[in-house]
């Protein structure tokens, strides 16, 4: 038998870290002296103190590795534990990767741009959510307004309640280039559920992740902002994942003037397919 200091020595474990393992039951000595309380253990532990150093290593916690060493004594469940290890190590190597794309983005940017604050974007998840909608082709963008002030007028007459917290989205999709029409659906997030609503619809929208830009405002720096932020898309190995759509916080109808705009600014986003080494965000 080895004594602990010598087990110590060629187990490349400390005493202390020898005496913890012990107290938890993972590596517990061959044998106690009980006159004078000095530990003992069996050559063939140092196996077992190889093994758990490995496991270690390898990110396991002492809880798992206690299973793994006691619990599960063949090497198909020891395989098991090590392809979950290695999914889950990927998974965070992959979410590093991510990181560091938005680090590298945001260098670029306070290199290119004198007032940066300016130009921050995030990625983001807007809940699912049920909203009431109207959707037409108008003429130009200031006829928005026109769909907010029937819609509100929709809500007002038919007592439907907002939701909490609340989503006024207007969302654009393809513009029609041969007619000259713009193609506008205005929402508004609501709870509980109506029937028989003929000057409006209801659906539910699903949880989207999007590159999501703040602007205060007036709207005549809207191309800038749109520029900006499909660079940061494509700086951080996003696609868009459907059309664009705006959150309005403060919208047009609440602020007495434009600069009191406060508008969110969603792009639907997923990570492009043909990455290598990188996941959905979550």
């Amino acid at each position: 038998m080895l004594r602990i200091s010598d087990f110590s020595i060629l187990s490349q474990l400390s005493t202390k870290m020898l005496r913890h393992y012990a107290d938890i039951d993972l590596l517990p000595p061959g044998f106690i002296d009980e006159s004078t309380g000095y530990r003992y253990y069996y050559e063939h532990q140092l196996a077992v103190a190889n093994k758990i150093n490995m496991l270690k290593t390898m990110g396991f916690s002492l809880q798992l590795i206690k299973k793994i060493l006691y619990e599960y004594d063949k090497d198909i469940h020891l395989m098991k534990f090590l392809n979950m290890q290695a999914a889950q190590l990927q998974e965070e190597i992959n979410e590093k990767q991510d990181k560091i794309l938005l680090i590298n983005s945001m260098i670029k940017h306070l290199n290119a741009q004198k007032d940066a604050s300016k130009y921050t974007v995030t990625a983001k998840k807007i809940p699912q959510r049920r909203v009431i909608y109207l959707r037409a082709q108008l003429k130009q963008y200031q006829d928005e307004t026109l769909l907010w002030t029937k819609l509100s007028r929709i809500i007002r007459a038919r007592n439907i309640r907002l939701s909490y917290p609340h989503y006024n989205t207007a969302v654009f999709y393809e513009e029609d280039v041969q007619n000259q029409r713009i193609d506008v659906e205005v929402q508004k997030s609501i709870s509980g559920d109506y029937e028989n609503l003929r000057e409006a619809n209801i659906k539910t929208e699903n949880e989207q992740t999007v590159a999501s830009f703040i602007y205060e405002g007036h709207y005549n720096k809207l191309s800038e902002v749109n520029e900006t932020v499909a660079h940061w898309i494509l700086d951080n190995d996003y696609e868009l994942n459907g059309p664009q759509f705006n959150i309005y916080h403060i919208s047009p109808e609440e602020a007495n003037e434009s600069a009191n705009l406060l508008t969110e600014i969603c792009f639907p986003i997923k990570k492009k397919t043909n990455s290598v080494g990188c996941t959905e965000f979550d």
